[in-house]
C-alpha cells in the first residue's frame, strides 16, 4: 500500500516473498530479498510451538520472555539501534527498487 501511494517501498516490502524463498530452501535469495523475512519466519514457526509447550506443561516461559524482551527494546539505545536497522533496510529496499 505504501508503494502504491508513494512510489517507494516500505521497510517491510519483500518480507512475504522472503519467507516464501525460505520455504523453498533458498536462504541467500531470502536474505537478499529482505532480512526481516528470516526473523519473521522464525517467530511465525517458533512462537506458536513455544506457546503450545507452555500450555501443555503449564508454564509461563514465553510470557516471561516477552516481558523481558519488551523491557530491553524499551531501552533508549536498543530502540535507536532497531530504528536505524529498519531505516537501513528501507534504504536498501529503495536502492534495490523492490
Amino acid at each position: 500500500m505504501v508503494k502504491n501511494i508513494t512510489g517507494y517501498p516500505c521497510p517491510s516490502c519483500g518480507t512475504t516473498r522472503a519467507i516464501q524463498l525460505l520455504l523453498n530452501n533458498d536462504w541467500m535469495a531470502s536474505l537478499q530479498m529482505n532480512p526481516f523475512g528470516i526473523l519473521v519466519a522464525l517467530m511465525m514457526f517458533g512462537f506458536p510451538i513455544w506457546i503450545v509447550f507452555d500450555l501443555i506443561f503449564k508454564k509461563e516461559s514465553f510470557y516471561k520472555y516477552y516481558q523481558k524482551a519488551e523491557g530491553i527494546i524499551r531501552s533508549k539505545w536498543v530502540a535507536i539501534l532497531l530504528i536505524i536497522l529498519v531505516i537501513v533496510n528501507w534504504i536498501w529496499n529503495i536502492k534495490k527498487e523492490l
